[in-house]
């Protein structure tokens, strides 16, 4: 009989599998228990989304049949086990039979012997060379028990742990697994996320208000770009950000707005910052569009100034309804105009700001180079990126009529929208903060022409 020299048999459970459609309903409410109509209600792993009603009940179906993991604890004292193998008590002769799964519940092996007399029968399960962890199922007559196994490649010890035994008079006991994830946000409250183990329940979500401020939008500076890239050139334009599969530059850059908020407002990453940014493939597979990922509004920069009521407001040369302050110099994540980000210095020109986006917020064409193979490449040659001017270059060629870049006394002219504007001349990482008249192609980076690779980022919640 073939043994592993060490192993581990822990007292657990076993993993089955059912089918089952979702029906979930409940209520969000405040934790004074006031009903949050317009509350969103998202079941990740099935990417289904609901709102709640005027009286804060919501409800999430479908008929799609769904594989449920569910744990059992073992529950008979026929079957023992002695360092690898199972021992199987028989006072009479019966089928033995031994089931192995992979930890997700698809069967690997099954074994039955019929064993022709009463006394005890051993199976070891070293001699199976199977490397990964499993879950046992051993079943003699009417009898069976569940457990997990986990081999380990220490020489020296071995350790067994018996499986509880449940006696004659208990019941069977179940736990069930944490099988997805409910997300519900809400403006004005902190955004919640509930374990769910069933598809079939209901979930009341009780959701804390936020005490932060009204912060919800800014151009991510020069600084926090080189400070998170840990590049004095910055990201270029791979936002990855150690995401990786499907979507993972989208997911990136959401990831460094949120950074960048919470360093600004500690708190703020509850209010789920997502980067206007538009792709050619998202996550899912699908086209995405800047303007569709970054809520309804409306939005605020770090000091409370409204910088659009909604994204009506957003589709324009200028943010509509913007506080006259900030709206032909938008603000970074501490509420300091990005055309002068530091006072005590003179302006820059820094205005070119990335979005892969047209004037309305959609994707700008169907190619990937103006999104840099949507926010992956850091090629010079990976693509040519769109991008929009966060502060309006005065005149023709960015010159006011007193000759200062972007200066006071000229009229804007055509290179005046905040969202779309120019197509850079590469995505290779690199600043140019003087101004050169327009992106140059011989300078193949996102920083040619006035700028450092900077985006926007908005939040879902004001």
């Amino acid at each position: 009989m073939i043994r592993i020299a060490t192993m581990l048999i822990v007292s657990t459970v076993w993993i089955t599998s059912f089918a089952q459609t979702i029906d979930l309903k409940g209520t969000i409410t405040d934790n004074k228990g006031k009903a949050i109509s317009g509350a969103k209600i998202t079941l990740v792993k099935k990417k289904l989304t609901t709102t709640s009603d005027s009286k804060g009940a919501y409800s999430i179906e479908s008929k799609t049949s769904v594989i449920v993991p569910e744990m059992v604890i073992p529950s008979n004292d026929m079957i023992s086990l002695k360092n690898s193998s199972i021992i199987v008590d028989l006072a009479k002769p019966s089928a033995v039979k031994i089931e192995m799964f992979d930890m997700k519940g698809k069967l690997i092996r099954r074994i039955t012997e019929q064993v022709s007399g009463a006394g005890s029968f051993s199976f070891d399960l070293g001699a199976q060379s199977i490397n990964s962890a499993m879950a046992v199922r051993v079943t003699a007559g009417a009898a069976f028990s569940t457990f997990r196994y986990i081999p380990f490649k220490n020489d020296f010890q071995s350790v067994v742990t018996q499986s509880r035994i449940v006696t004659s008079v208990e019941k069977l006991a179940k736990v069930q697994a944490v099988i997805d994830s409910l997300t519900v946000s809400a403006s004005g409250f902190i955004t919640k996320t509930v374990p769910i183990s069933s598809y079939e329940a209901k979930q009341d979500v009780s959701l804390e208000a936020s005490n932060l401020k009204n912060f919800s939008f800014f151009v991510t500076s020069l600084k926090a770009i080189q400070e998170l890239s840990g590049s004095e050139n910055g990201f270029g334009g791979d936002l990855r950000f150690g995401k990786t599969g499907p979507g993972a530059g989208l997911l990136g850059a959401d990831s460094i707005c949120e950074c960048i908020a919470e360093r600004s407002m500690p708190g703020s990453k509850v209010k789920q910052w997502r980067a206007f940014l538009s792709a050619a493939k998202g996550p899912d597979g699908t086209v995405v569009h800047a303007i569709d990922r970054v809520g309804k509004g409306p939005w605020y920069d770090r000091l409370g100034r409204t910088v659009a009521l909604t994204t009506s407001d957003l589709a324009n040369t200028r943010p509509r309804n913007c506080d006259e302050d900030i709206v032909d110099d938008l603000p970074n994540e501490d509420g300091v105009p990005n055309h002068r980000p530091d006072p005590a210095k003179p302006q820059v020109d820094n205005h070119l700001t990335m979005t892969g986006s047209n004037d309305k917020g959609k994707l700008y064409n169907n190619s990937a180079a103006s999104t840099c193979q949507d926010w992956t490449s850091k090629e010079g040659k990976g693509g040519k990126p769109r991008a929009g001017l966060s502060w309006p270059r005065a005149g023709f060629g960015g010159f006011g009529l007193t000759g200062e870049v972007g200066g006071a006394g000229g009229f804007m002219g055509m290179n005046s929208t905040w969202i779309s504007d120019w197509d850079l001349a590469g995505c290779a990482a690199g600043i140019c903060l003087v101004e050169k008249g327009g992106p140059l192609p011989s300078e193949d980076f996102v920083g040619s022409g006035g700028g450092y690779g900077g985006f926007y980022c908005f939040a879902l919640n004001p």
